[in-house]
């Protein structure tokens, strides 16, 4: 049978996550990571050396602090980033939906695609209040 058609299947819920969700490292960056935490590595064994654990425990905390720093930061950024959703094409309701979640008090604005197609604008911050707000209303929320 020959379809015109993509099938789209439903995606999974329990996706695994990416190390970092705005950054890409490609070799050099991954270079430049492991460098770093190397050096992490090379300072901090010294400075834990009175403590009389091996040097592979006094080396480790190093490298882990520079990785998690380094997410820390990557996901501070990426809740700051915007995201838009749309269900219908219908101005008005987009308009009742976006003054509803305003009423609600998620920071929700209303965009207009250049198509003429409206759409929600939020937070990645606020993605979960936000779907979850418009599954109360019955609105299919967008799958994160």
């Amino acid at each position: 049978m020959d379809r015109s058609y993509v099938t789209y299947s439903a995606r999974s819920r329990h996706r695994q996550g990416r190390f970092l969700r705005t950054a890409r490292l490609n070799a050099v960056g991954f270079g430049a990571l492991g460098g770093v935490c190397l050096v992490a590595a090379a300072l901090c064994a010294p400075a834990l050396r009175r403590t009389g654990w091996p040097l592979l425990f006094r080396a480790a905390p190093g490298p882990v602090v520079v990785v998690t720093g380094l997410v820390v930061l990557d996901r501070r950024k990426w809740a700051g980033m915007v995201t838009s959703s749309s269900f219908t094409d219908d101005p008005a309701e987009m308009r009742a939906v976006a003054d509803r979640l305003g009423a609600l008090g998620l920071p929700v604005s209303l965009e207009e695609r250049p198509p003429g197609t409206p759409a929600l604008r939020y937070a990645h911050r606020h993605a979960r209040q936000v779907h979850a707000a418009l599954a109360d209303m019955g609105v299919p929320a967008p799958v994160p």
